[in-house]
């Protein structure tokens, strides 16, 4: 090889080189962030889901995600269960329709997701848990750990 083709070939490699370190983030995958909020039921609007146990408490958990996605599935996980393949407490899925959302409310429906067992739905969240909400949208992964709130009035 002489010396113009190898300063050539050095040449080619070192643009290759800086443009990798320059534009390496738009080669990274999209990370989904998710925030958890607790808000209290203050309308109709916001009525507990359809065959909601009344246990569950006045609060909606309300899931905000970083940007619009169209979600593939969703899970909510007590973090006391240690097991290999944990038990959601719910789960929905979606094959191909599910439209962009960027917030959803804990045990909603969500328009274009059904739940994976036919008819399930969302058992209560018990106060002061820890849970894991693991939410996909198509290769795009998200997952965040949330307590709820101890109750404020215990049963005695």
């Amino acid at each position: 090889m002489t010396a113009k083709k190898l300063l050539l070939v050095a040449a080619a490699v070192l643009v290759v080189v800086i443009y990798y370190f320059l534009y390496k983030d738009s080669f990274t995958k999209a990370e989904m962030k998710i925030r958890v909020t607790m808000r209290p039921r203050v309308s109709a609007r916001m009525r507990a889901p359809r065959n909601a146990n009344p246990a569950q408490g006045e609060d909606n958990v309300i899931f905000v995600l970083s940007g619009e996605y169209k979600l593939t599935s969703i899970e909510v996980i007590p973090l006391s269960d240690t097991n290999k393949f944990p038990h959601p407490i719910w789960q929905l899925s979606s094959d191909s329709n599910s439209l962009p959302t960027s917030t959803f409310v804990y045990g909603q429906r969500i328009r274009g997701m059904h739940p994976l067992v036919k008819g399930a739905v969302a058992d209560p969240l018990v106060p002061n848990t820890g849970y894991r909400v693991v939410v996909k949208a198509g290769s795009t992964k998200g997952e965040h750990e949330f307590t709820t709130p101890a109750e404020e009035n215990p049963p005695q």
